[in-house]
């Protein structure tokens, strides 16, 4: 008797930390819009210069599952290209400034926004790009219908941010090019990954799908950047830098291997970690951007 209370008491502490496991993936602790500041001005105190003088406006969309988005508008009205810029995993949409300053400064309208579960948004959990490729294909609606059917649309993501993009191109015509920020090829490899990182059994992955399947609804499997690019021809700008250790930049590496459009890749060094390649060598990653964009993008318009 006693070995088998024993043994149940080991199975619930198992799945216990198998539960726990799956909360840090789709419930995480978010950073406050507060804090997401104070971080970017202490990598670069400019960057808010550019935000408080260009910020047009503010508005909310209701998303489809009920929960509503925040959305912040970079406008210029000579303009007729327009870019979505989507943040990473338990931040905000401060983190997409350093690429919304660069963009308009090539001529383009620029749309943030905070995705489900994070900043002024709503939303239960995250779903690391399930779902939220589906918030950015209305939120693509809506600007469409503000501004326009003929307008010129890319979408640029870091980390999470940049699988949402990846998921929702495959989906969604209006969207003329990408550019993908240390984004995971596919969230079950990343989890498996990190599973092994930490010397857990391989074994544990299983029950951690499980019970994010019933947090959200959703198996990590679904979620699969480099399956969303199979058949795309955009032209897409894969960047990582090589001292990710959340997210190794083999993902990326995968991804820009796999593509059959128009790509390019960018490998950041100077000891860039994780969603950090373009502090590493701000010059040599806007000229790389740049250089993509006049290469491959027919914005012309």
């Amino acid at each position: 008797m006693w070995y088998a209370i024993i043994i149940s008491f080991v199975i619930l502490i198992f799945l216990f930390a198998c539960l726990q496991i799956a909360f840090s993936i789709v419930t995480p602790k978010t950073r406050t819009l507060e804090a997401t500041k104070r971080l970017e001005i202490e990598k670069d105190k400019t960057l808010f210069e550019f935000y408080d003088s260009t910020l047009t406006k503010e508005d909310y969309l209701k998303s489809r599952y009920g929960y509503s988005l925040k959305l912040y508008y970079f406008l210029n009205a000579e303009y007729k290209k327009y870019i979505v810029i989507a943040h990473g995993h338990t931040y905000t949409h401060h983190g997409c400034i350093k690429y919304a300053r660069m963009m308009y400064k090539y001529g383009y309208n620029v749309i943030t926004y905070d995705q489900r579960y994070h900043g002024d948004s709503g939303g239960k959990n995250t779903s690391l790009g399930y779902y939220e490729k589906n918030d950015l294909y209305d939120i693509i609606s809506k600007i469409t219908q503000e501004f326009g059917e003929d307008i010129f649309i890319g979408t640029y993501g870091e980390s999470m941010g940049a699988a949402t993009i990846l998921l929702e191109q495959e989906l969604d015509r209006r969207v003329k090019f990408c550019i993908s920020d240390c984004a995971f090829s596919d969230l079950k490899l990343l989890i498996q990954e990190q599973i092994k990182s930490y010397h857990l059994p391989k074994f544990i992955y299983v029950f951690v799908d499980l019970f994010v399947k019933v947090i959200t609804g959703i198996n990590l499997k679904e979620v699969s950047p480099i399956s969303s690019i199979k058949n795309s021809t955009i032209p897409i700008l894969f960047i990582h830098g090589e001292q990710d250790k959340f997210i190794k930049y083999h993902h990326t590496v995968d991804m820009y291997e796999s593509y059959g459009g128009k790509k390019a890749l960018f490998i950041a060094k100077n000891q860039a970690t994780h969603a950090y390649s373009y502090f590493s060598d701000t010059l040599e990653y806007e000229n790389i951007v740049q250089k993509f964009i006049e290469e491959n993008i027919d914005d012309k318009i």
